[in-house]
Order: C-alpha cells, then structure tokens, then sequence
C-alpha cells in the first residue's frame, strides 16, 4: 500500500506538533512545518520531516509543496494549523496589527490550499484540514480581530468544500474551544503591545479571568485525534467543535441568538 503524506503547518508545538507525531504513528509520512526549526528538529524522525517556513512567504509555501511531490509524489492530507490571536478592543489594534492576523490566518491558509489543490485534483483525492476555533462561529470582546480571522477560515472552508468535493477532495474544519498549549500565553504578550485607554479596563480585566481554565483544558491530543478520525473517514462531517465546552457555546449562540448571547457573555466577563 502507497504511504499517505501529510503536511502539517504550525508543527512545533501545541496542537500542530501532537498531530504530526499522531499522524506518524499512524503511518503517515509528515512534513512538519514551522519558523522554529531548533523545536522541529525534536520530532524528526523516519516519518516526520521539518522544514522551516513562514505561512506568509507564498515562494516558501510553493517551494515546500513542489518540495513534497518531487520526493514523495503526492499529498493526501493538507493539516492548516499555523496561527496565532491578536487580543484587544478592536478600536486600538492597530490596522498594521490587523493585517498582520489576517495574513497568518487566513491567508496562509490559503495559500497553502491553492498550491496543494492542482496535485489533489490530479490524484482524484485528497483531504483538506483546516484548523479553526469556537470563535469561528462566535465572537467574544477582546478577541474581535482573533474571531474574525476564524470567522472568515469557516466561510473558505465551507465554499471549498462544495467547490473540490466533485473532484474527491474533502475539506474539514476542526473548532477547538479552550486546549492546555502555549496560545494563550502567546495572545497575552501580543496584548502587552496595544495601548488601551482607561475606558477599556473592565475588558482588560476579565480576558485573564477568561482563560483562567486553560492549565485544566484538555491537551492538543484531542484535537490531534480529531485531525486523524478526519483524515481516515470516508465521509468526514465538515465541522467538529470540540471539547465540550466548544459544542456548549455554539449551541448556546444557536439557541439564545445574537442579543441574549452577548448579553451573557459580557455579564460573565463583568464589563
């Protein structure tokens, strides 16, 4: 049987690293893609290759694909995880700040959907894997540019999916709500970086309190399984929220519709 080859961006931690190891003991052959090489070179081994590459260098991103397919001559699995949160009031988040989310989040996503399609095409097959959050389907203050990225993620992830499902092209969005990794800690140091005035400390004050759960969430191996179920199904639902507190609030915005929803999350937040 023909080894299936993934490539998994954002691989040097958190949910990005779980899935490429995950994926590798199940038989795939990785590229494992990020800027840290020094953290990369931790998992390398007979089915995992790094390569060091930004999300937002479209010459590198074409490199590593053209890179994939001299050596391996297919891409079965595309796992689009590389990101990261802009937090802040949306009214101080500079628009350069902005872009920047955008380009990283969305955009590396895309690019790297436009360099793999031609091949997936070709092969008749291929699954699309994009890595979204809870707040792709609801936004929650202070996460505003964080929330739009995502937002924009499932809305290319469900127009792509009725464009390439006719070519045997799947395309799936994984929504993780609170994971134990290194993300939040990463938001917070970006937040240090944007200048609030007074008026905004009520909302300065809760994000804390709002990710206080992280230590307990569960770890990036669930999602890492999710990527795996995903990728070996042979319908794959187009969108898995999870853990369970991703399903609760998605429901909970369904159920209670926009006005009551944020009525209650700014009455937890206390803002």
């Amino acid at each position: 049987m023909t080894q299936r080859i993934a490539l998994v961006t954002g691989a040097s931690s958190g949910i990005g690293k779980a899935t490429a190891e995950l994926l590798a003991s199940n038989g795939y052959y990785v590229f494992a893609m990020a800027r840290r090489m020094h953290r990369l070179e931790q998992i390398r081994s007979d089915n995992i290759e790094p390569i060091c590459l930004d999300v937002t260098n479209a010459e590198a991103i074409r490199t590593a694909v053209k890179h994939a397919m001299t050596t391996k001559g297919r891409i079965d699995v595309l796992v689009n995880n590389a990101g990261y949160g802009q937090l802040g009031a949306i009214e101080c988040v500079s628009m350069e700040a902005a872009h920047q989310q955008f380009e990283v989040n969305v955009f590396g996503y895309a690019r790297f959907m436009q360099e793999v399609l031609p091949h997936m095409r070709t092969q008749k097959a291929g699954c699309i894997i994009n890595i979204s959050s809870i707040l792709g389907r609801i936004s929650i203050p202070g996460f505003g540019w964080y929330a739009a990225s995502k937002h924009a993620v499932e809305a290319l992830s469900e127009t792509l999916r009725s464009e390439v499902i006719k070519f045997g092209i799947n395309v799936v969005v994984i929504a993780p709500g609170l994971i134990k990794t290194e993300f939040a800690a990463k938001e917070f140091e970006l937040l240090e970086t944007v200048a609030h005035p007074p008026a905004y400390q009520k909302l300065l004050t809760a994000l804390p309190r709002l990710l206080a759960g992280e230590p307990q969430a569960p770890g990036p191996e669930i999602i890492a399984q999710a990527v795996l179920n995903a990728a070996t199904a042979s319908f794959a639902p187009m969108r898995h929220a999870l853990p369970a507190d991703s399903k609760t609030a998605v429901i909970a915005r369904w159920f209670l519709g926009g006005r009551l929803f944020n009525w209650a999350i700014r009455l937890k937040m206390k803002i």
